[in-house]
């Protein structure tokens, strides 16, 4: 498992707008995650220990070098 930005959580599935007993994890993960959130997450004071993580997923995509620059 990679490494998670936040907690893992449980998505209820909905059947005509009612709760069913099924659910779906969801992860957290920087590749899950949009690049508008991991932007404001790398500002944000209280994900310090996560940026370097996040530095990391934005330069795969491209978006370092302009934020760099702000």
């Amino acid at each position: 498992m990679s490494v998670k930005l936040k907690p893992s959580s449980k998505e209820y599935v909905r059947v005509d707008n009612k709760l069913t007993n099924k659910f779906v994890i969801k992860h957290y993960t920087p590749s899950n995650t949009s690049t508008d959130e991991l932007i404001k997450m790398h500002d944000s004071p209280s994900m310090k220990r996560k940026r370097g993580i996040i530095q990391r997923e934005l330069m795969k995509r491209g978006k370092w070098e302009s934020l760099k620059k702000k």
